[in-house]
């Protein structure tokens, strides 16, 4: 997923409630009027990778490469050796996982990382052979996955290898075929959602947005904040930046800060459910209640049919050991989407929380047959067996 938008945006618990709010309220600032000194926050400090760093491939794979261009002479071709290639790092088993969030070299050098990093990785291998790859921004609905002090929001992004100006070195014509998309979830690409294309800059600051994100819920926030700095540098307008950063600032106490960090936030995607909610948290922090509810209300109204979010609050209520209240939204969850195998997990989770195993397993195997993923039914496989083995030691 994107970072962890593959960008990560940070969440807040809601109050639902009511009324409506425009996109007149939100005004750009200057960029440097949203800034403080770094010394500001508390942390250790380490070097930011630079862009080059980043989408940098080691000299031994452009070494490999070389030899692949020369072995293959159509993009369909080329396009097929890429996946190839990157498997090789992986015993022929991409391994996605969103939670890392790495340069070009460390993927090669662990086999393992999420969507943007992947993504990444498809890209620069792509322009060394010669190839047009573009960066997609997917159109997923809202996703939340939790971190140690933090939910986050995630998205997703993938590669399409333009097909229609590559050049055909065999014969010497134009191709006009169909473009090649490469995205390293399949579920998500089987869903056919909307994309719109997206700069590498775009890209870079989802990159540093996630590292900012794995900073943050270490607890080193001057390092998170670096972070925040070199995406605003990469892409002073993309609004994720801009609203993450405002959740740093609430979290330090800094509310006037951060109330004008989320209106640029929102001046620049009036759309961003996620900057609404964070910011109408703010509003009750600041002890605005009208405010609070009139975004609460809009917030809600857009969400409601959406069945991750009954199953973050769920989560959360679990959080503050209230599964009753979990097991209702996960159920709620369920009414939305029968298929939702996150929820069966919550439901498994809600009642191993009240000492009833029976419904828990009854649940968990809910959630594996429900999974799409060959790694989520595994994962809950574990699970049930280690269910298991607590119960024939009790």
């Amino acid at each position: 997923m994107r970072p962890l938008t593959a960008t990560m945006l940070a969440i807040s618990l809601l109050i639902l409630m009511s009324c409506q709010h425009t996109p007149a309220q939100w005004q750009l600032k200057k960029p440097q009027d949203l800034l403080v000194d770094q010394a500001y926050f508390q942390g250790q400090l380490h070097a930011v990778q630079t862009a080059d760093e980043i989408f940098r491939l080691p000299q031994a794979n452009k070494q490999e490469l070389s030899q692949l261009k020369l072995e293959r002479k159509d993009i369909a071709e080329y396009s097929t050796a890429i996946l190839a290639y990157i498997q090789a790092y992986t015993n022929g088993a991409l391994a996605y996982n969103q939670t890392k969030t790495r340069a070009v070299s460390e993927t090669l050098a662990t086999g393992e990382a999420n969507c943007l990093s992947l993504s990444i990785l498809a890209y620069s291998i792509a322009k060394e052979v010669g190839l047009e790859p573009v960066f997609q921004d997917v159109a997923i609905p809202e996703y939340w996955s939790s971190g140690i002090n933090q939910i986050w929001l995630s998205g997703h992004i993938n590669l399409k290898i333009l097909q229609n100006r590559q050049l055909n070195y065999g014969s010497g014509m134009v191709l006009l075929g169909n473009d090649i998309v490469i995205d390293f979830d399949s579920i998500t690409l089987k869903q056919r959602f909307t994309t719109k294309k997206i700069s590498p800059q775009r890209v870079l600051a989802m990159f540093y947005n996630n590292k900012a994100a794995e900073y943050f819920d270490r607890g080193n926030f001057a390092q998170t904040y670096r972070y925040y700095l070199a995406a605003i540098k990469a892409d002073p307008d993309y609004p994720a930046t801009w609203s993450n950063l405002a959740v740093l600032y609430r979290q330090h106490h800094r509310y006037s800060l951060a109330e004008h960090a989320y209106h640029h936030s929102l001046a620049l995607n009036p759309k961003a459910i996620n900057t609404l909610a964070n910011l109408a948290m703010l509003y009750r922090y600041m002890g605005n209640e009208n405010k609070a509810v009139r975004l609460e209300q809009q917030v809600h109204e857009k969400r409601k049919a959406n069945p991750w979010y009954y199953v973050m609050l769920g989560n959360e209520a679990l959080k503050f050991n209230n599964p009753e209240k979990a097991i209702k939204l996960f159920r709620h969850s369920l009414s939305l989407n029968i298929s939702m195998h996150e929820a069966y997990f919550g439901l498994a989770k809600s009642y191993f929380a009240l000492n009833n195993t029976h419904k828990a397993a009854y649940y968990l195997s809910k959630s594996r047959r429900a999974a799409l993923s060959n790694e989520d039914k595994e994962r809950y496989q574990h699970k049930i067996d280690t269910l298991d083995r607590l119960a024939s030691a009790g």
